[in-house]
């Protein structure tokens, strides 16, 4: 696969606003999906916000593999992250964030004191990829849906500031990629789960990767649902003929439609339909 360039111009605009918005910030928090910790990182990220205190936010984990999810909060537990795992959808997560929010940033309070300040709410700026649920996120812990979400990378256009029940001001951001993708496994990994949009990639190229991982690592996942006995013997394409022939994704005359096809799976896979997984391991991407 060729690099992917490309850069919206509500992305550039929104990276240009977080650079001038950082200096009034205490916190920033990083959302990043549990499926795919590295491949939702985006790298420019990390250049902008330099030394600014820090928390992941590991979300999502609601779709992601357990074994591997405290497989990566460990690694980056050891390499001095601070991080935190979150099912931003359901979860009541404002408490434990809040509370690890202040242990990170017991050095500005106990500095602010000293010179006589009073204390006041943190100012916590959210960024993140397309599609990783930050809109949920803060909506989880704003306790209203003040912010518009949706299963699309990029519902949020603009910059906004939202109050919490508790102590912290969250500013919310457009999510923002980075230009082009030289690791084709990132893209595809963001494309099979939505983080990009799907006239980005050959939709048949991105769901027979998605079959390709299944069977190497979770081949009973195609047999469970859409009981295809012995996916491993069979090809992709064999493997999308058995789906259309059992979900009655027909053409005319009894052919296989593809696209069909092809747009059933990505919403199973999308949706944990095909059960909690796991896209990306600490030893196939550092090891």
């Amino acid at each position: 696969m060729k690099q992917i360039q490309w850069f919206p111009g509500h992305m550039q605009k929104a990276r240009r606003q977080i650079e001038e918005k950082l200096p009034i910030i205490d916190i920033v928090y990083e959302v990043i999906d549990a499926r795919i910790p590295e491949s939702s990182r985006n790298p420019f990220l990390a250049e902008i916000i330099k030394n600014k205190p820090k928390l992941m936010i590991l979300n999502k984990i609601d779709l992601a593999d357990d074994t591997l999810t405290r497989e990566w909060m460990e690694y980056y537990e050891s390499q001095g992250i601070e991080c935190i795992t979150s099912n931003a959808l359901t979860g009541n997560i404002l408490t434990k964030i809040y509370k690890k929010t202040e242990e990170i940033l017991r050095p500005l309070v106990e500095k602010e004191a000293e010179k006589g300040m009073t204390k006041r709410a943190f100012r916590a700026m959210v960024i993140g990829i397309p599609n990783v649920g930050k809109s949920q996120f803060i909506n989880n812990l704003s306790g209203k849906n003040k912010v518009k979400t949706g299963n699309l990378p990029g519902v949020t256009k603009t910059q906004s500031y939202i109050k919490t029940n508790s102590d912290l001001l969250l500013l919310d951001n457009p999510g923002v990629l980075w230009p082009k993708f030289e690791n084709k496994l990132v893209g595809y990994n963001l494309a099979l789960l939505g983080s990009i949009k799907d006239d980005i990639l050959p939709l048949d190229d991105i769901v027979i990767y998605g079959i390709n991982f299944l069977l190497k690592n979770y081949p009973n996942r195609l047999t469970e649902r859409y009981n295809i006995q012995n996916p491993e013997k069979l090809t992709p394409v064999e493997i999308m003929d058995e789906i259309g022939l059992r979900r009655g994704c027909k053409l005319s005359g009894g052919h296989i439609d593809y696209e069909r096809v092809i747009a059933l799976f990505l919403y199973d896979f999308r949706n944990s339909k095909l059960g909690k997984i796991t896209l990306e391991t600490v030893k196939d991407v550092f090891l």
